[in-house]
């Protein structure tokens, strides 16, 4: 057999780069990526820089107090693919293809410039996509030190022990967007930033632990964590965290963390609440899975289509810790952004999903006192009484109706009726309906059959009990008649006794 011929085939820089600048960061996602690798340094003081004069050079700076690099350090890190997806990593690390810090930044400016400092020595090179373009080569550049001086934010490094700033110039990509107003639209960002990376990073910067706590701040206002579960809220309802092991691919047992949590109702959140979880706005937005990996927020806010987003269920989140160890079986991506969850444990986080939900609605469908006008009625709507003497409406989900049709159906096929349903019971007009019912606007136009296809539906329904249960067939009637709306058609009684009376016959 002859010997396989194997040639260099290197991958055009203009071209590849071009395509690595399109991966589909945000301004938010490229600015958490570098902070990534700001947290696997061991940094714990972080700061994000904007500029604040329009006049002078426009930039983005991120640099931080970490271990510092070297000249040749550096120069390996600014490599794209400076490290292997299937590496062996500290637990702590946050990187996995030796890709972010490079994509990411290039993702939102032409010029990436990192410089770092370690043993009282400076170091800095860049990559400029202009020069790449030009070029066609993998050439970056290594920086003199008068050059660095001259960049902006390089005091930070200068003036500290070991650390490293990456600094960002010529937003194209922002540029483009905004007609040309790139410092507008920077300070535009800068809430964006704080909220986002107040969420992804919330549990390293509100932690209580001094070894991995770390400090952010965005041009010296520190950013204040997010917190997706009000942990320390005595209306959430949460249950014992769970343990799940699966094997990583190499056949190594590794441990995954699982612990639900169901939010107050928004008549017990204080304004402060409201701001630790992101607002209340898109609270059904929010609900689902939040996937942590070393404690970073990757993904948030799916059931990863387990189940469907409904009202009845925005409060529910499902807390989900991974090692780095399993990111090739999560398949997370190089932006961090996405997850799958292996079907090896797919269904033990299902059965904590449907807890979740089923605390969740359970919660909301008995947050008031039902107020009935007749308690040997049974209705279709519940008028439901809170704590304030004031009123809401639900369906009753027990009535007789409502359950025949509940059973015939599958449990997903519920789940989209019962989303209906909820969006029914929070759009019901009722200041319309004030309005028109004072101006004695408000008719029910029956149709003439009205009466006739509730006898069809009744007997269907007597039919179905009478298959599975021994009762009298009276009784079941009896029980029938007194539920809505049959009860609001007397005449119907009758109708049912006769039609099993001369069946029998």
């Amino acid at each position: 057999m002859p010997k396989p011929h194997y040639e260099k085939n290197i991958p055009a820089a203009d071209t590849l780069m071009k395509s690595m600048r399109s991966m589909g960061y945000s301004f938010e996602s490229a600015i958490a990526d570098v902070i990534d690798n700001s947290i696997s340094a061991k940094a714990r003081n972080i700061h994000i820089l904007f500029p604040v004069d329009p006049l002078k050079d426009i930039a983005v700076g991120i640099w931080d107090d970490g271990l510092g690099m070297d000249s040749d350090e550096l120069f390996e890190a600014m490599r794209y693919g400076s490290s292997s997806a299937e590496a062996e990593r500290e637990a702590t690390d946050l990187g996995r293809f030796g890709l972010g810090l490079k994509s990411a930044s290039l993702s939102q400016c032409r010029i990436l410039t990192v410089i770092s400092k370690k043993d009282n020595k400076v170091s800095a090179y860049s990559w400029d996509f202009n020069y790449i373009m030009e070029s066609r080569e993998w050439y970056v550049r290594k920086l003199s030190q008068s050059e660095i001086k001259e960049l902006p934010y390089s005091h930070t490094i200068r003036e500290m022990e070991h650390g490293t700033l990456v600094l960002w110039q010529d937003f194209d990509v922002i540029s483009k967007s905004c007609d040309g107003q790139t410092f507008d639209r920077l300070i535009e960002l800068k809430s964006s930033v704080d909220e986002y990376i107040g969420l992804i990073f919330h549990r390293y910067i509100a932690s209580s632990n001094s070894k991995e706590k770390i400090s952010i701040s965005i041009n010296n206002h520190k950013v204040r964590a997010l917190d997706p579960f009000l942990e320390s809220h005595p209306k959430v309802t949460t249950k014992k965290e769970r343990t799940i092991a699966v094997n990583d691919s190499n056949g190594i047992e590794q441990l995954i963390k699982v612990k639900l949590f169901v939010l107050p109702f928004i008549s017990d959140l204080t304004d402060k609440d409201k701001k630790l979880i992101g607002g209340v706005e898109n609270l059904r937005t929010k609900q689902g899975f939040y996937i942590y990996r070393n404690k970073r927020l990757i993904i948030w806010g799916t059931w990863f289509n387990m189940k469907p987003k409904g009202e009845l269920t925005k409060n529910a989140r499902v807390r989900v810790d991974i090692p780095n160890t399993l990111d090739d079986i999560w398949s997370i991506d190089i932006k961090k952004q996405t997850a799958s969850i292996p079907k090896r444990i797919q269904n033990q986080l299902k059965n904590i999903v449907i807890q979740a939900l089923d605390i969740s609605v359970t919660k909301q469908t008995h947050r008031g006192r039902k107020d009935s006008v007749d308690d040997s009625r049974d209705y279709i709507w519940d008028r439901m009484k809170t704590r304030g003497n004031n009123f809401y409406y639900v369906i009753n989900r027990d009535n007789r109706l409502f359950q025949f049709v509940r059973e015939k159906m599958s449990e997903q096929d519920f789940v989209y009726l019962d989303m209906l349903i909820s969006e029914i019971e929070q759009n019901l007009p009722t200041h319309q309906l004030y309005i028109d019912k004072a101006n004695d606007c408000v008719v029910i136009e029956e149709p003439d059959h009205r009466a006739d296809g509730l006898f069809q539906i009744g007997i269907t329904m007597i039919d179905a009990k009478k298959a599975l249960d021994p009762m009298p067939v009276e009784e079941i009637i009896s029980q029938l008649m007194a539920s809505e709306p049959f009860c609001n058609y007397s005449e119907l009684k009758e109708r049912f006794i006769n039609n099993y009376t001369e069946n029998d016959k």
